[in-house]
């Protein structure tokens, strides 16, 4: 009889667990061994694949960053060259290194107020405007016929050291 009790449906008490129902009324049901061996493998397999599915996650999210990041420096790159192209400058690369550090220095990056810092403190990266006075000048020069274009025409014609002489006194006078 002792061996009847022990062998439940072709099964040994040694082959089952127990487990609780799902019924909740605390009645407690036998597992077989080997189906809880399953569900433990499996159970461990799910929390591998987890960590490898949150290593990926972490894998594209840093990408992610970064690709913003390039985003971020790409547009401000080219916010920079429109302010630098509307300042006439003449050296686009060195103004925008210049610029590009500028703002890097700021606590709120303004890159406006950049572009106008660096034209104020280096004019020369810049072209100059022309001035009302420039014209007046040139009108002023035409009027005058003293014969300057003629002793340029003669200096370059007979290439004679006097002729050139005087081109460049009438030049200097001028």
């Amino acid at each position: 009889m002792a061996d009847q009790q022990n062998v439940m449906d072709g099964r040994t008490v040694d082959d089952v667990l127990p487990a609780e129902s799902e019924g909740g009324d605390g009645a407690q049901t036998l597992v077989p061994v080997s189906e809880a061996i399953g569900y433990r493998k499996r159970a461990q397999a799910a929390e591998q694949q987890v960590g490898q599915m949150r290593e990926q996650l972490e894998g594209v999210q840093s990408q992610l960053d970064e690709a913003k990041q390039t985003i971020n420096s790409l547009e401000r790159r080219q916010k920079i060259d429109e302010l630098l192209a509307e300042s006439e400058a003449i050296d686009v690369d060195a103004a925008r290194l210049l610029t590009e550090h500028a703002v890097m220095q700021m606590d709120e990056p303004d890159l406006a107020a950049a572009v106008e810092d660096l034209k104020r403190h280096k004019p020369y990266l810049f072209r100059r405007r022309a001035s009302g006075g420039a014209s007046v000048m040139a009108a002023r020069v035409e009027d005058r016929s003293d014969g300057f274009e003629q002793a340029a025409e003669q200096a370059v014609a007979t290439g004679n050291r006097k002729d050139l002489l005087r081109y460049l006194r009438l030049r200097r006078k001028r």
